[in-house]
């Protein structure tokens, strides 16, 4: 079984070095890979120059300028002006191709460095050079990066590589580039990432960061039914993960909103958390984990309206979910099929699949909706006590925060008494 430890002696070589291409990487090439590696490290107003002072179609015509901003000793932020060219060669970098990229650079008013970086070497000539003219130019700063320094530092960044050279990456890089594309640029992995890191699940040691990753993009692909992440956790495991996608919801909903990304994926990995640890502890304990999670332990100092708001998203989904499974087959919901729910809604008889590790493929979605009218002459399929005066309590509910505990209960029920009845039927 999967934990989320990771195990501090273990060494993982994440970046396989010789299934680095360098020696292809020239003109266009190598000015992309060395553009996502500036991303990587936090580049601002990152772009192509173009025209710069390089060999023109030798080395695609353009340069990079990118901007840091760093803080200084008194916290006032600097910026700091970074020019790049790349020298892609089959051989080493002419030493005049250096001496003119570093002249040219003086005519730059405010560059601080100036990066040359190349797919193969500079020879010592060159460096010492380099060095001399350093000596005598204050600004800008130069940076030889050659192979070998483009190699530690793309190994320093799986997300490069996977953008890049995919075949480079060993399994748990591929971990770390899920990790990393998700919670610093919020960007989704594809299914086929996701399949491949599935089927070695059981060899992978994973940390609570890249499970939420993985859950999430499954949801932003369509569903988690294909992939059942949840299922092949341990109860500590399950709690921290879901502790870790709730003490960061603010931050991922602050992220989606200034890029304009979609936030259902974060809700759904939520309450799909929630209904996994439901499974393995009481409603109530869940509640006090979800509160403490959510509310960062301070649920007592912050506003209801501030609370409902941060939790009522996700167990509106959690409701919503319920609601259109368990009323599927239900003999006291009549179904109106003329409306029509969204094609986020998972296919109804795949979805308690998502609770059981299975290999099986993954069922098409479907666009199933319906306007539901409750019956009173029928019995609960799940076992609540429900008659005229009292009707299914997943409906005509109204979540707060002060009532979360009850809740969970009823979703904790109806998730028990669901995967039991599917499983029946395997």
């Amino acid at each position: 079984m999967a934990t989320t430890e990771n195990s501090s002696t273990k060494t993982v070589e994440r970046v396989l070095p010789a299934s680095i291409p360098f020696a292809d990487l020239k003109a266009r090439d190598l000015e992309e890979c060395v553009y996502w590696l500036f991303d990587a490290l936090g580049a601002k107003d990152l772009e192509w120059r173009t025209g710069g002072s390089g060999r023109g179609a030798a080395d695609g015509g353009r340069d990079l300028e990118a901007h840091f901003y760093t803080p200084s000793i008194d916290n006032e932020v600097e910026p700091q002006v970074w020019w790049v060219e790349c020298k892609g060669r089959s051989g080493t970098v002419e030493k005049s191709e250096v001496q003119e990229a570093l002249n040219n650079s003086l005519a730059k008013d405010g560059l601080d460095y100036i990066v040359i970086a190349t797919n193969t070497q500079f020879s010592n000539p060159t460096r010492d050079w380099v060095k001399e003219w350093q000596s005598n130019h204050r600004r800008p700063k130069v940076k030889l990066w050659d192979s070998e320094h483009l190699e530690r530092m793309l190994s320093k960044h799986p997300s490069v590589v996977l953008r890049l050279f995919s075949d480079a990456l060993s399994l748990e890089g591929r971990v770390q580039a899920m990790e990393s594309r998700f919670w610093n640029k919020l960007e989704y992995s594809p299914p086929g990432l996701l399949n491949e890191v599935w089927k070695a699940r059981r060899d992978i040691e994973f940390s609570a960061m890249p499970m939420v990753a993985a859950i999430a993009s499954e949801f932003s692909n369509g569903n988690i039914s294909k992939r059942q992440w949840g299922a092949i956790l341990d109860t500590a495991s399950i709690a921290q993960v879901l502790h870790t996608a709730l003490i960061n919801t603010p931050y991922l909903a602050i992220r989606s909103s200034e890029s304009g990304t979609d936030q259902t994926p974060i809700i759904r990995t939520a309450a799909y958390l929630i209904m996994c640890i439901l499974r393995e502890i009481s409603a109530e304990m869940a509640s006090e984990l979800v509160t403490a999670s959510l509310y960062h332990g301070d649920a007592d100092s912050m506003p209801q309206n501030v609370k409902d708001y941060l939790l009522l998203p996700i167990i509106n989904q959690l409701l919503s979910e319920l609601q259109d499974v368990c009323s599927d087959d239900c003999s006291r919901m009549i179904a109106d099929k003329t409306a029509t729910l969204s094609e986020e809604k998972d296919k109804i008889d795949s979805y308690w699949v998502r609770f059981e590790e299975t290999d099986e493929e993954e069922a098409e979605e479907a666009e199933a909706g319906r306007l539901l009218i409750e019956r009173h002459d029928a019995p609960c399929k799940v076992g609540f006590k429900v008659n005229k005066e009292r009707g299914c309590p997943l409906f005509g509910f109204e979540p707060t925060s002060d009532n979360l505990s009850e809740v969970l209960g009823i979703v904790k029920r109806v998730v028990e008494a669901r995967i039991a009845m599917s499983n029946a039927q395997l």
